[in-house]
């Protein structure tokens, strides 16, 4: 049983650094048409997800301990529906930042695309923990229990949110990729 589990960790560690390497290697196969003041979240936030593929993969790249860059590449995957590997990319950002709550609920996010409402609800009260009065935690939670048909909860969740016009996802400051390009290859 001992062997069976070790070879299953060693799995998962060799996808994990495979999976990383397509991130990177693949990164430069999408070139920015101009790099100037472009934000890897901007590309992602503009549907641009090739683009944001080939600048987060950079930016894993240039700093592989950032979290939101890992975070950052899950979204991408995640809007292409690639929700299994977004998973992957979102639970790279954990391991560096446990108490992340907008990562935290953008993993529920992926698991409630993928009908696994109960370890969303999980992931996502996990968030809140971190911090309760994350409108994105709270619009996640919502969208869950529209999907399960609990109206009451899902208007509880939305109500805490607030109105619409304020409950926008929280996105943490990210570098451009001129900034990492002008740093060079030791990060900033």
């Amino acid at each position: 049983m001992k062997s069976r589990i070790k070879s299953l960790s060693m799995g998962i560690i060799l996808c994990l650094l495979c999976l990383s390497c397509v991130s990177i290697c693949t990164a430069y196969d999408f070139p920015l048409e101009s790099s100037e003041g472009v934000d890897c979240a901007d590309l992602v936030t503009a549907g641009q997800n090739d683009v944001a593929f080939g600048c987060f993969g950079r930016a894993i790249e240039d700093d592989p301990t950032s979290a939101y860059d890992w975070a950052g590449q899950g979204d991408v995957m995640n809007n292409v529906g690639f929700y299994y590997q977004a998973l992957v990319y979102y639970e790279m950002a954990l391991n560096l930042k446990p108490d992340s709550s907008n990562i935290l609920t953008s993993k529920g996010r992926t698991l409630t695309r993928l009908g696994k409402y109960d370890e969303a609800l999980d992931i996502l009260a996990q968030a809140l923990d971190q911090n309760p009065d994350n409108t994105y935690t709270w619009e996640s939670i919502g969208d869950v229990y529209t999907e399960l048909g609990e109206t009451a909860k899902a208007d509880a969740a939305y109500a805490r949110a607030g109105p619409k016009e304020t409950a926008v996802k929280q996105a943490p400051q990210r570098k451009t990729v001129e900034d990492y390009l002008a740093s060079g290859k030791e990060g900033i």
